[in-house]
């Protein structure tokens, strides 16, 4: 049972109204402490091929001659815990306020230790809003809060739901890990361009993370999710980011560049039946933060595939995302279970110019699948994944000009951009509220592909390079 607040003696000196509101509000919170070991190996150092080049550049490459190998080390993952507060208020005929403000925390991980600053991170607001809601119309609220795109991968589809930090990241949902993206090219200058952070208002991340990212915590997010129809729920959102600048950001390049964000939900609920279905369609993210690049051309690609974003000509961008799924649980009788779950999602980006130069990027895809199952007997938990990230599919502009050192035409080229993904969990139930998790997290990079695994503080890949994570973690809820 979630705790109520009692220091009754302090809110007294409140109204008596302000006093009687406080009895509706809840003070809660999620505690991890995940110990684990990590390591990023085999990354390719194969020399760079010599037809290799992108327009108006030296030839370069996305292998590395000196592989950033990462070997093992230990260290506590401290993402995930969070505390906050949520309360209501009865306004009468069926209609209730409500708010929640939700921060982060950590358990002692240094915020910037080369400094000498080891008093951990400052925290960061997590899913926070104000809201109405009514039996008969469902919700309506404004915040920061994950999208529907986010939320529906683990309501209606994540089978594992006693895997707790140890899920992968299906399709890494960035730009920055699609493929060998940033492993060979203008990539870090601009990643971390003060201009282009400055009004991000998303994360402290990359800038162009913030601009590409599905599974997102948008700030500033109206949203309406719809009552239970039945087992049939529906969420649909609108944010138009917090990356307008009416004399910058929104008007980069020849023409206007407004980003903004469309998501919505359908998930259907049974008993042990859950499926889902999630659309995301980002309006310019893409555009803006690569026009906002104060380091030049962003450039990737291999072989005869080389391709750039060219900041200064583009002018508008588009990304959809769709993801199904769904899980079943059968029961066995005797407190024991089997639970079954699959999920498939494809993401697209297509970008506009203004001014085109021979290999600037024009669309880019990436589709994967997952399939989950787990054994439940009495307290114990058993999980295991299997996820499949496809090679990058996309396409160049091919103008006069666009062709390799040798003279061939170039043409988009993703090949060694795929990625395969194991995830194996044990958890124990100590009770409702306290369970320990034990997990192994084992990704298998192509030659060209940088995917990290797992969604928290992934540690750094090279191209190539396969990371791996066990470890131990134990939660607790209140």
């Amino acid at each position: 049972m979630r705790n109520k607040l009692t220091a009754i003696a302090v809110l007294s000196a409140f109204s008596g109204v302000a006093a009687a509101q406080s009895a509706n509000v809840t003070l809660y919170g999620t505690l991890l402490g995940d110990f684990q070991f990590a390591s990023a190996t085999g990354a390719d150092g194969s020399a760079a091929p010599s037809n290799l080049t992108t327009a108006g550049s030296s030839a370069r490459t996305s292998y590395s001659t000196n592989p950033a190998n990462q070997s093992t080390r230990s260290r506590m993952n401290s993402s995930s815990s969070n505390f906050g507060l949520r309360g209501t208020e009865e306004l009468g005929n069926g209609l209730q306020a409500w708010f929640q403000l939700e921060l982060s925390a950590t358990l002692g991980a240094p915020s910037n230790s080369a400094a000498g600053i080891n008093h951990g991170n400052a925290p960061q607001y997590r899913n926070s809003a104000v809201g109405l809601r009514s039996v008969t119309w469902g919700n309506v609220s404004v915040g920061a809060w994950d999208t529907p795109f986010t939320v529906v991968a683990g309501a209606a589809m994540n089978a594992n739901v006693r895997t707790s930090n140890a899920t992968t990241n299906l399709l890494s949902n960035t730009l920055g890990a699609l493929g060998a993206i940033g492993a060979g090219g203008s990539w870090s200058a601009q990643n971390e361009s003060a201009a282009c952070l400055a009004d991000t208002g998303v994360s402290t991340g990359g800038c162009l993370n913030a601009g590409t990212n599905f599974d997102r915590r948008q700030k500033g997010m109206l949203q309406w999710w719809s009552p239970n129809w039945n087992g049939f729920e529906g969420r649909v959102a609108y944010a138009t980011t917090n990356f307008s600048d009416s004399t910058t950001a929104s008007n980069r390049a020849s023409g206007a560049i407004k980003p903004s964000i469309w998501d919505m939900s359908a998930t259907y609920t049974n008993g042990p039946l859950s499926v889902g279905y999630a659309y995301s369609r980002q309006q310019d993210l893409l555009a803006y933060t690569a026009a906002a690049s104060t380091a030049g051309t962003l450039g990737n690609g291999i072989g005869t595939g080389a391709w750039q974003i060219t900041p200064t000509g583009v002018s508008g961008s588009r990304g959809t995302g769709h993801r199904l799924g769904g899980k079943y649980a059968f029961d066995l009788g005797g407190g024991s279970s089997i639970g079954l779950g699959a999920m498939w999602e494809s993401l697209k980006w297509d970008v506009n110019y203004a001014t085109s130069v021979a290999g600037d990027l024009t669309q880019l895809k990436k589709t994967g699948w997952r399939l989950q199952g787990n054994y439940t007997m009495g307290n114990h938990f058993i999980g295991v994944e299997f996820d499949k990230s496809n090679e990058l599919k996309g396409s160049i502009n091919s103008i006069a000009g666009a062709t390799t050192a040798a003279g061939g035409l170039r043409g988009f080229d993703g090949s060694g951009t795929d990625s395969k993904a194991w995830v194996l969990t044990y958890n124990y139930a100590f009770s409702k509220r306290t369970s320990l998790t034990a997990y192994y997290v084992m990704i298998n990079n192509g030659n060209n592909s940088v995917n990290s695994g797992i969604n928290s503080t992934a540690i750094a890949t090279a191209a190539g390079a396969d990371p791996k994570y066990y470890g131990l973690n134990l939660r607790h809820t209140f």
